[in-house]
């Protein structure tokens, strides 16, 4: 076994990679600092395969966030792979875990993320040795190292640019931007616009309508959710049609609507589906609150869903200016409420979807759907006390008005929803 050993001191980590795609090595690139340690697997110059330790960077988290997976079936295919001695993609994408595409983005992600951190360094150790373990040979999915390298390097500048900035000034122009309304509301989406103009037209059929949705992993999500438990109590919905028909044109639209929105912003995708994925969350624990209440579940189930597009829309606003994440957080928390309501109120939406996107926060602020408005800001609550832990969520109930619920049976009911939405999302 050839070995090359180093200090990224005198050789740094973008050279070796060069030399690495250059001359199409195949090996293993370890690089170590303290106790941080990354591997880098390349086959013909080109990357199959990346580990790491480090936060934010495992890999079992950037798979977590795309499937629905849990840590026991991570175990198992972890298992499953070491006893059969084969590629660790190659057999995700043979039991239909997850599409090549899908890889290939889980991939990237994972090598953009090391990669740019390690260009921080500044210091440490390098070894590249040209064996390659059997878990990463073979697999399905292989990346340009220039591609990955461009990126990794496009964000290191804007990290160390944002380190110049004037960052209070910044923060400054864009709160005044938002108080005055003075920023560019994206226009309706075409698949919202085409659906709307069928909807709003007596002489169109329900097949007209359909005919609009093209998009298979719309589709999929509608049927999806159509057929959760969270939703659905019996039977099963097998088409477009049966779904339409069965959870009503509002939540068709209310569904394409957020659908279309993780559609903005590519730099900021990650921080959108996070979005997406609590809404989807949201709009089925309202939904199940407004059944046990005796309330109107769809409408809960759309309003839970909407609540917060206006953090989409702040995302793609700041793609304009370069920002600490921090600072972008604190600054869609202050805000997004407002202007998902702007955006409300330029789409049409309904009067009872404008307030609830307005307060969902402070409820008691709400005028004409005091009580919708409620539901979603409990159902907000309880989704976040299930980001926490799934022991947790009980005991933050308590502190809740929940009325006539009963906490228990209503915890049973909804005690595996986060993997369900998970499911969806990983569409």
């Amino acid at each position: 076994m050839r070995q090359i050993n180093g200090n990224l001191s005198l050789m740094s980590v973008m050279d070796i990679l060069q030399w690495a795609e250059n001359s199409k090595r195949s090996g293993t690139l370890l690089l170590s600092l303290l106790n941080r340690e990354k591997r880098f697997y390349l086959q013909n110059g080109e990357i199959i395969f990346v580990w790491s330790e480090c936060e934010g960077e495992r890999f079992i988290d950037f798979l977590q966030l795309e499937t629905n997976l849990n840590q026991k079936d991570l175990a198992r295919i972890f298992s499953d792979t070491k006893y059969l001695d084969v590629s660790l993609f190659g057999y995700i994408h043979s039991k239909g875990i997850v599409t090549v595409n899908r890889l290939e983005k889980i991939l990237f992600m994972m090598a953009q993320k090391s990669l740019t951190d390690a260009l921080q360094w500044g210091a440490g150790l390098f070894k590249f040795t040209d064996e390659l373990p059997s878990i990463v040979l073979n697999g399905p999915v292989k990346l340009s190292l220039s591609q990955v390298m461009m990126e990794s390097v496009r964000i290191f500048d804007e990290g160390q640019l944002a380190n110049n900035v004037d960052t209070r000034a910044v923060v400054d122009e864009i709160r005044s931007r938002i108080q005055q309304n003075d920023f560019e509301l994206p226009p309706i989406p075409d698949v919202m616009q085409k659906v709307m103009e069928k909807i709003d037209n007596p002489s169109s059929s329900m097949d007209e309508i359909i005919e609009c949705i093209t998009d298979q992993i719309l589709i999929s999500k509608i049927l999806r959710i159509c057929n959760s438990p969270y939703y659905r109590q019996i039977g099963s919905v097998e088409t477009l049609k049966d779904a339409v028909l069965f959870i009503g044109l509002k939540s068709l639209m209310s569904i394409i609507t957020v659908h279309a929105l993780s559609q903005f912003s590519p730099k900021n995708s990650t921080e959108i589906k996070k979005t997406i994925q609590h809404s989807l969350q949201c709009g089925l624990i309202a939904r199940q609150l407004a059944q046990d209440m005796h309330s109107n579940r769809d409408q809960a189930f759309i309003c839970g869903l909407m609540h917060n597009i206006g953090k989409t829309i702040m995302l793609e606003l700041f793609d304009d200016y370069v920002l600490p994440h921090d600072v972008q957080l604190h600054l869609i928390e202050e805000n997004y409420a407002e202007v998902g309501f702007l955006l409300a109120k330029k789409w049409n939406f309904s009067e009872e979807i404008q307030e609830t996107i307005q307060y969902h926060h402070h409820p008691e602020l709400a005028v004409n759907h005091k009580g919708l408005v409620e539901i979603v800001h409990l159902s907000i609550m309880i989704a976040h006390a299930f980001g926490k832990s799934k022991g947790s969520v009980s005991h933050d109930l308590n502190d809740m008005d929940t009325g006539q619920i009963d906490l228990n049976t209503f915890m049973k009911k909804i005690v595996n929803l986060d993997q369900e939405v998970a499911a969806i999302m990983s569409m």
